[in-house]
């Protein structure tokens, strides 16, 4: 499986790098035979020197032969954000392991970090 992390206006050090990479791991336990790219782009919206919500997450699961999981999320606090956005996507694993659900038909685009940046200044 090929974990890509990108970010921006974000220092990540090797142990948040790690963590993020292991509570993905885990959300995707059930899937991860299954699981062929895992992207995770961060930004700091507003630059490092301002506060508020303005961390943003986006993460797309490329699974093989079904649709991609696409998630995004804001927090004042990135670790918080991560927690987060691991829970959601482990209840989507979930849901992707029921027959019925995996049945519908989920539309998701892969954005680079540019376009993702700029879809956050809309």
């Amino acid at each position: 499986m090929e974990f890509i992390l990108q970010t921006k206006d974000l220092e990540l050090n090797s142990r948040r790098f790690q963590a993020t990479r292991t509570k993905l791991d885990q959300a995707l336990d059930q899937l991860a035979s299954q699981v062929d790219r895992i992207c995770v782009f961060l930004i700091d919206t507003n630059g490092p020197f301002l506060g508020g919500v303005d961390k943003a997450c986006r993460i797309e699961v490329k699974i093989r032969r079904q649709d991609p999981i696409v998630l995004e999320d804001r927090d004042e606090d990135i670790d918080t954000l991560i927690d987060r956005v691991a829970g959601r996507l482990g209840a989507m694993a979930d849901r992707r392991q029921d027959a019925s659900f995996a049945r519908r038909s989920f539309k998701a685009r892969y954005l680079t970090l540019n376009e993702f940046a700029e879809s956050l200044k809309a």
